[in-house]
């Protein structure tokens, strides 16, 4: 691999269309369940930022969040625990906000060798590798999402964009915005 760039590029897609997933997000259906066995949008969102904070620990040696924290996002962990949930979502967001950017920062200041190299001793694959499957696990959750969006709000929801830079920056930008007028709305 010569170049880091495509790769934090898959990131930093995928990371706009999480957001662009939330965007207009009624506070109402951040934790509503569609039926008991299926996880609220607040999880998934969760969910996802630990996991990014996970890899970020990598690179820091610290976590964000909590043990507790990481329990209750954990993959499999029982729908009857997320029911009700015990989190601020305002604060959610904004950790994903601080960690994403954080994490993204990070990366770009990496030598292109380190891509090629395993970040730490709890992982078997190497950087390059790691990134791409967060960059899916993004994804795939931001499809959820829509998803939710969709039987909630809006049944033509969707999403892809931010593929070009300059698009990545003025979604940003609006969903920025959006955020700043909305997210004292949300617990």
């Amino acid at each position: 691999m010569d170049s880091a760039g495509p790769l934090i590029k898959e990131l930093k897609i995928a990371n706009i269309n999480f957001l662009m997933s939330l965007k207009n997000l009624e506070p109402k259906f951040a934790t509503k369940q569609i039926q008991k066995d299926t996880n609220h949008i607040a999880w998934i969102v969760g969910h996802c930022v630990s996991h990014m904070d996970s890899y970020l620990s990598y690179h820091t040696g610290k976590r964000n969040f909590s043990q507790e924290e990481r329990d209750y996002y954990a993959y499999g962990v029982s729908k009857d625990q997320i029911i009700e949930y015990p989190y601020s979502f305002r604060d959610l967001i904004d950790m994903y906000l601080e960690i994403s950017s954080e994490y993204i920062q990070i990366l770009e200041g990496l030598p292109t060798e380190k891509f090629q190299q395993i970040p730490s001793e709890e992982q078997k694959e190497v950087l390059s590798d790691l990134i791409h499957r967060i960059s899916l696990h993004i994804m795939g959750h931001t499809g959820q999402i829509v998803l939710l969006r969709r039987m909630f709000d809006n049944p033509y929801w969707g999403f892809v964009g931010g593929v070009s830079e300059k698009q990545r920056d003025e979604l940003r930008k609006e969903w920025l915005v959006w955020w700043k007028e909305n997210k004292s709305e949300f617990p």
